[in-house]
C-alpha cells in the first residue's frame, strides 16, 4: 500500500527530487507487503493557532499496521517544525486512549511513524508537538478504524487541481493566510510634481557690472549657508582708479538722494504754504525716486565689499539652501543684474497635482494626500493644503491645488513627478487580501485558495479599493478559505508546469 503524491511543478523541481532521493519515500521500509486492494490512503488539513497539519495515513485497519506521514508547519513564518518530538493520541468514543509517539522529526517538517489499533470504529486523533521553543496540540476529529474485510467509505481533502509539496512551499518565501477584516480607505489618483516653495528659492544676481573672480563658484548641490559668499565680482577698472571710482560714485548717487529729498521736503511745504504749484511736488517726487534707483544697486554693491580684497564685490547668498544652477563662470563678465547662480531650500517642498473633476469635494473637506515618486520605494504624506485653484483647466478637466511637502532629511528632489493619492472616504470591515496575493491574467484578477495542504485552486476575484498594501475583494471569497499571500508566483508557475504535461510522480 502506498501514498501517492502527484506532480512536482515549478520552481522547486530540482530541490524537491534531490529530497527524494534523499529518502522521501515513506514506504521504503516493509509496506509492500500491504495488499494491493487495501491500497487506500486518507489526506487531513487541520489547523491550530500556531501551526498547520498536513497528514496522510493508511485507512487503519483494526489490528493491522498503519502508516501516518505528519507534516507540521509554524503558521507565524510557514516553516517546517524542525525540533521536538511528536504524540499521536487516539481517543476512542469509550475506552482508554492509545498513544504512538515519535522521538524527532524524519526530516524537517516530516514525522513518520505505524500505528497499530485494535478496536474498530471512530476515534478522535490529538497531534502534540512538543520542542525547543515550539509546543501546540491539534485536533482531527473522526479518523474511522476499519473492521477487517470493511470497505472505506471515502478520502477525506478531496480536490486542488494545483499540487504544490511542503517540501517546496518551505524552501521559497511563501504564506497561506486567511482574508483580513480591515478599513480602508478609498482615494482619487492625481499626478503631479515636486516645485519648490515660492519663498525658498532665490536667483543670486551681480549687483553691478564686472568679471566674475576666478575664485570657484560653488557647484551645483552645495548646501550654502544665508549670508555665505557664493561669488567675487571684479568691477571694471576706470581710468581714475577701479573702487576708488566705485566709491566716487557712490558717494555723489548719495548726496543726490540727500540732495532730492531736501528738494522734496521744501516743494511740499511750499504747496501747502500755497506759494509753490503741485507740479513742483510732483517733479520734486519723481526726481528723489530717480536719485534713489541711482543709488541702490551702489548702496548694494558697497555693503558686499569683501573686507580682505577691498577691489571686489562679495556676492551673498540671501537664503539658506542648496546650489541648484549655476548660470556663469569664472572670468567671465556680466552685466548688472545678470544671473550668476540659483538657490533652492529643499527642507519643505510644494507637491503641485492636479486633481481629476470627480475629486473637488475633498478639497472643500480638507485634503489627506499621500504619494510615491519613482526611485523611492516609501510613501510619503503632505503636511497640509496651501493653495487651490479656483477653475478647472479646459483640456485635462482637472483643478490645481498646491500641497506641502515637509523633506526634513532631502530625499525628495524639486522637480520630481509624482502620484498622488487622495482620500476621499473609508470602507469599514472590508474584506482584504494583501496585493502580493493576486495574480493577474488578461486584465482578470486570481488568487489562490488552499484545498488541502499541497493543493490550490486558482478562484477569480472582483476588487476594490487599496489601501496600504491591501486590496478590498469585492467578489469572489467568503472570507473563511486561506488563501495564497506570499509566493502565489509559485503556485502559478506549478500550474503552468502541469498544463504543460511536466508531470512526475512523487510518493513519500
Amino acid at each position: 500500500m502506498k501514498i501517492y503524491k502527484p506532480a512536482l511543478q515549478g520552481l522547486g523541481l530540482l530541490l524537491v527530487l534531490l529530497l527524494m532521493l534523499s529518502g522521501c519515500n515513506f514506504w521504503e521500509h516493509g509496506h509492500e507487503a500491504a495488499s494491493e486492494d487495501a491500497a487506500e490512503s486518507v489526506a487531513v488539513t487541520a489547523y491550530s493557532a500556531r501551526s498547520e497539519l498536513f497528514m496522510e495515513y493508511d485507512v487503519p485497519v483494526a489490528g493491522e499496521k498503519a502508516g501516518f506521514l505528519v507534516h507540521l508547519t509554524r503558521l507565524g513564518d510557514f516553516k517546517p517544525v524542525t525540533v521536538g518530538s511528536l504524540k499521536l493520541v487516539f481517543i476512542p468514543a469509550s475506552g482508554v486512549p492509545v498513544t504512538f509517539a515519535v522521538d524527532t522529526p524524519a526530516r524537517p517538517g516530516i514525522y513518520k511513524t505505524d500505528v497499530t489499533l485494535n478496536s474498530p470504529g471512530a476515534y478522535t486523533l490529538k497531534l502534540i508537538t512538543d520542542g525547543e521553543g515550539f509546543a501546540d496540540e491539534i485536533t482531527v476529529p473522526d479518523v474511522k478504524v476499519l473492521a477487517k474485510g470493511e470497505q472505506p467509505t471515502g478520502h477525506a481533502d478531496g480536490g486542488g487541481a494545483i499540487s504544490y509539496l511542503k517540501e517546496q512551499q518551505w524552501v521559497v518565501d511563501f504564506m497561506v493566510e486567511q482574508p483580513a477584516k480591515k478599513d480602508l480607505g478609498s482615494f482619487v489618483t492625481a499626478m503631479g510634481e515636486l516645485v519648490p516653495v515660492a519663498s525658498a528659492e532665490a536667483t543670486v544676481s551681480a549687483p553691478l557690472a564686472g568679471t566674475v573672480s576666478t575664485a570657484a563658484l560653488p557647484f551645483i548641490g552645495k548646501k550654502v549657508a544665508r549670508g555665505e559668499v557664493v561669488a567675487l565680482i571684479d568691477p571694471p577698472v576706470w581710468s581714475s582708479g577701479g573702487m576708488g571710482q566705485m566709491n566716487a560714485a557712490y558717494v555723489e548717487a548719495k548726496g543726490r538722494v540727500s540732495l532730492a529729498e531736501k528738494e522734496y521736503e521744501r516743494a511740499k511745504k511750499l504747496h501747502e504754504a500755497k506759494i509753490a504749484p503741485l507740479k513742483r511736488v510732483e517733479e520734486a517726487e519723481l526726481a528723489l525716486v530717480s536719485a534713489r534707483a541711482a543709488f541702490e544697486p551702489l548702496d548694494r554693491a558697497m555693503g558686499s565689499v569683501n573686507g580682505e580684497k577691498g577691489s571686489r564685490i562679495a556676492v551673498r547668498a540671501p537664503i539658506g539652501g542648496t546650489v541648484a544652477e549655476v548660470l556663469t563662470g569664472a572670468g567671465k563678465g556680466v552685466e548688472a543684474g545678470q544671473p550668476i547662480l540659483r538657490i533652492v531650500d529643499t527642507g519643505t517642498l510644494w507637491l503641485k497635482a492636479n486633481i481629476p473633476a470627480t475629486g473637488i469635494g475633498i478639497v472643500e473637506q480638507g485634503l489627506a494626500v499621500t504619494f510615491t515618486v519613482p526611485g523611492l520605494t516609501e510613501t510619503f504624506e503632505t503636511a497640509r493644503l496651501v493653495s487651490a485653484g479656483d477653475m478647472l483647466d479646459p483640456q485635462t478637466r482637472t483643478l490645481p491645488v498646491l500641497l506641502e511637502v515637509p523633506n526634513p532629511s532631502g530625499r525628495l528632489k524639486a522637480g520630481l513627478f509624482a502620484t498622488a493619492a487622495l482620500r476621499t472616504g473609508t470602507v469599514a470591515s472590508a474584506l482584504a487580501v494583501p496585493k502580493e496575493a493576486l495574480i493577474e491574467d488578461e486584465g482578470r484578477w486570481f488568487v489562490f485558495v488552499q484545498a488541502s495542504g499541497e493543493a490550490f485552486d486558482r478562484r477569480e476575484v472582483k476588487t476594490g479599493v487599496e489601501d496600504g498594501g491591501y486590496v478590498q475583494i469585492t467578489a469572489g471569497l467568503h472570507g473563511d478559505e486561506r488563501i495564497v499571500t506570499r509566493g502565489a508566483y509559485y503556485v502559478k508557475q506549478a500550474e503552468s508546469a502541469a498544463k504543460g504535461g511536466n508531470d512526475h510522480g512523487h510518493g513519500h
